[in-house]
């Protein structure tokens, strides 16, 4: 599903032309930002709510996906900084043609960890702000966590160049279905949070398993709007990079995509044009 030349397009055509250390600064930045606020929610939380068991913080999805969101501005600033390292000058057109392992991984957990955040934040202030009113989820930094997230991912998707596809959701889709079968498995067991609550969120208590079962059907659903949301994103900065540096009008572009149905096997784009004239004055 994650496909080569789905990237190799967006990786050669789809980039803005930001200055090479600006945008290493900003992965840099956004990475240590994450893993210090997580550091300090984790502390804080465990101190405040959770009598110091730290395995507490673990057990809420909100967590999964805030620590997913983390793990993820890590390895894509690992991921920048290995590539500018490597090529000094920005990646060139040939060696994006086949998509390395590395940059297939990050691609996967940008998926993930962008989809969860808003399946997080819709769930929070949709339901659980309103039909769970345990401190730890009333807190300030409670509801910055929910809302920040959302906010910086749709920040960073039209900063950066990575393609979303609809049915990615499946990824996200088995991420959530592993987080309900842990959840179900461990409150199942007798598993306790704070004061013999057999529950993360009164509206995934197992006891209650019709409640349950209808709560993470919605949470598959709204993995689904979720990917509609960041598919449909995609295109908008999609649109909005072409109308800045190629201003095509509407008839051209349906001009060449007539040409391209006529002579599907020999037709240039003017974009393949554009790539192979660079080809040509970099030999």
């Amino acid at each position: 599903m994650l496909q080569d030349d789905e990237w190799c397009i967006t990786g050669r055509v789809w980039v803005w032309q930001l200055n090479q250390k600006v945008y290493v600064a900003y992965r840099l930045i956004v990475a240590v930002g994450l893993v210090v606020w997580t550091a300090v929610d984790l502390m804080d939380e465990s101190r405040t709510f959770y009598q110091d068991r730290v395995w507490v913080w673990f057990i809420f999805a909100t967590n999964w996906s805030f620590l997913l969101l983390t793990i993820t501005a890590v390895y894509q600033g690992v991921c920048v900084v290995y590539y500018t390292i490597r090529s000094p000058g920005g990646t060139d057109y040939i060696s994006v043609d086949k998509m390395h392992t590395a940059l297939k991984v990050q691609w996967l957990l940008q998926n993930l960890s962008c989809n969860s955040a808003i399946v997080v934040t819709i769930s929070y202030w949709s339901f659980i702000a309103f039909l769970d009113h345990s401190n730890f989820f009333m807190t300030d930094m409670s509801q910055l966590k929910h809302t920040l997230n959302t906010v910086y991912v749709l920040l960073d998707i039209l900063i950066g160049a990575t393609p979303f596809r609809v049915f990615h959701m499946l990824f996200t889709i088995c991420l959530g279905s592993i987080y309900s079968l842990f959840n179900a498995v461990y409150f199942l067991n007798d598993g306790t949070i704070l004061e013999g609550r057999h529950y993360a969120y009164n509206v995934l208590d197992w006891g209650n398993p019709t409640e349950a079962i209808v709560t993470s059907v919605l949470c598959i659903l709204q993995s689904v709007l979720s990917q509609i949301i960041l598919y449909e994103l995609f295109k908008i900065r999609t649109w909005i990079f072409y109308r800045i540096y190629f201003r095509v009008s509407d008839k051209s572009r349906d001009s060449e995509l007539q040409s391209i149905m006529e002579e599907p096997a020999g037709y240039m784009t003017y974009l393949d044009k554009v790539a192979e004239e660079d080809t040509v004055t970099t030999q």
